[in-house]
């Protein structure tokens, strides 16, 4: 077949893949396979107890419609002249086998477009909306990919391509908008479907939530089982038919006997130190936990959570400690840091020239830092301050006032009077913060995590301030996107917290943009 009329006719064997000669010499073929099935188990567990069953069936669906209406679309174009797959050979066109990996990156893009928030499925209107703009998105970074590989895998034909996206988006929104709903609805009727959950908190905003799951629709499939309250009295009804079944201490004994699947917290008056130990405990026990709580305001007030029946909920998971992540994390700090150190070096020339002309004293400023796990290790930065401002009395006090005051605000605390002549320029871009890249290279550091915290500063934080450290500091975190505006300390510690429990590549290339924006926009010292 011509290269005009059609994809190109090489295939890939799919069959070489189990050819015994792929197999080592003196190996098995089964050799590996238990290690590889449990770990794949874990991985399917995590996201079971992570992720709602109506949102695991929408990522399901979501992939099968993309791959599929590209499979028939290319069938209705191209047939008779050429298989898209061939079973009996064990054959695919190079096209074909790219939709595969590119329709699971599409999925990240409807994640970042809400699509697997209940919020959205609420409103039809802006989920078609939604839905033909993805998909619109998706045919335009194909084409521009396209474009600038000039690779075969993709299809030459834009008119193809074009109707493998409207061919799309008419069964996503068909499928999501039109029958989504009521299949459901349908599914939400038996008791399986259903997960079951405790509610922690017996306060007003628990039991709305408990009566409106109770009333039920058609993209609410929790079942509340009862109450957990310090305040309440135990075995006596906070609704009707929903007891409180005892103390928040009580949670693991409850979980077992009630088989409980989740939890969502919906206290106010606790302490921050109490409700990271529930969040921590819930986490643990479901993979998940679901939080509302005026000690969570800024989380839920200024990041883009999901809803319960209107009200805002922040999903909180376990830290992550999976091996897929911790090699994710590894690979793109070293490739990162590497190409960043790699790219820079000019800058870092001028920048040490710079700063050894205009004032007395070394070149970078060197100091003990606490990270991960509270372990100290060199920070580096180029020096923007005079030599000794490390040791100014009266910044200190405030910033032990701002760490310790739970009501005080302040964006970054600097003495102007103290900054080299070049420190204000060097901080106002962030160019101070370049030698920590060395950091990352060395595994002190990662490139996104929680502000590494100086030691002074460290020993006067609580103890659930701490626990911001259960993942390595970062040089930019989803704290330094809501660094300049007047926030609580508490508050820049719910943000690094937070990352903790929801790291991932989606919310890592969210915080990258955010921090770009912040540095090319001459903000990256408020």
């Amino acid at each position: 077949m011509k290269a005009e009329t059609g994809p190109p006719a090489f295939r890939l064997h799919l069959a070489q893949a189990r050819h015994p000669a792929n197999i080592p010499r003196g190996a098995s073929p089964c050799q590996g396979r238990p290690t590889r099935i449990a770990f794949g188990a874990e991985i399917m567990r995590n996201l079971l107890r992570r992720y709602t069953p109506e949102q695991l069936y929408l990522v399901v669906s979501d992939y099968l419609i993309l791959v599929g209406t590209f499979a028939v679309t290319l069938r209705l174009r191209f047939m008779p002249e050429i298989d898209i797959i061939d079973i009996r050979r064990m054959e695919m066109i190079p096209q074909m086998l790219f939709m595969f990996p590119y329709a699971a990156a599409l999925l990240c893009l409807f994640q970042y477009d809400d699509l697997y928030k209940r919020k959205l499925w609420l409103s039809p209107f802006w989920h078609m909306i939604e839905l033909f703009r993805v998909t619109y998105l998706a045919v335009v970074i194909y084409i521009f990919l396209h474009f600038a590989t000039k690779a075969q895998v993709f299809l030459p034909n834009r008119s193809v391509v074009l109707g493998w996206g409207v061919f799309a988006s008419v069964v996503l929104v068909l499928h999501r908008v039109v029958l989504f709903g009521p299949l459901l609805r349908v599914l939400v009727s038996r008791a399986r479907w259903r997960r079951r959950v405790i509610v922690i908190g017996t306060g007003k905003t628990a039991k709305e939530f408990a009566r409106a799951c109770a009333a039920g629709g058609p993209y609410h499939t929790l079942e509340v089982v009862g109450f957990l309250d310090d305040a309440h009295s135990a075995n006596t009804d906070v609704l009707p038919g929903l007891p409180c079944l005892g103390k928040t201490g009580d949670l693991r004994r409850i979980t077992g006997e009630r088989r409980i699947e989740g939890a969502v917290i919906t206290l106010s008056d606790v302490s921050y130190d109490r409700l990271m130990e529930l969040i921590e405990e819930a986490a643990s026990l479901f993979g998940w936990v679901d939080v509302h709580s005026d000690k969570a305001a800024c989380l839920q007030r200024n990041l883009n959570v999901d809803t319960y029946f209107e009200t805002p909920f922040v999903r909180m998971g376990r830290i992550a400690g999976s091996p897929l992540i911790a090699f994710y994390k590894r690979l793109t700090d070293l490739l990162g840091s590497a190409l960043g150190i790699f790219v820079l070096s000019p800058v870092y020339i001028l920048i040490a020239l710079a700063v050894k002309l205009t004032s007395r004293g070394p070149i970078f400023y060197v100091t003990n830092r606490v990270g991960y796990k509270g372990q100290h290790f060199k920070f580096y930065k180029f020096r923007s301050m005079r030599v000794g401002a490390d040791a100014d009395a009266a910044r200190q006090a405030e910033v032990n006032e701002y760490i310790t005051n739970p009501e005080k605000t302040s964006a970054k605390i600097v003495n102007p009077a103290l900054l080299t002549p070049i420190g204000g320029f060097l901080r106002k871009w962030a160019l101070d913060e370049l030698p920590q890249l060395f950091n990352v290279l060395r595994g002190h550091m990662s490139l996104i995590g929680p502000r590494p915290s100086p030691i002074r500063e460290y020993d006067v934080n609580d103890e659930w301030h701490k626990r911001r450290f259960d993942i390595k500091p970062g040089c930019t975190g989803l704290w330094k996107l809501h660094a300049g505006q007047e926030n609580r300390f508490a508050d820049t510690v719910l943000y690094d917290i937070y990352y903790a429990r929801n790291m991932g590549p989606l919310l890592d290339f969210y915080i990258l943009l955010g921090t770009l924006r912040i540095i090319f926009s001459g903000n990256a010292d408020e």
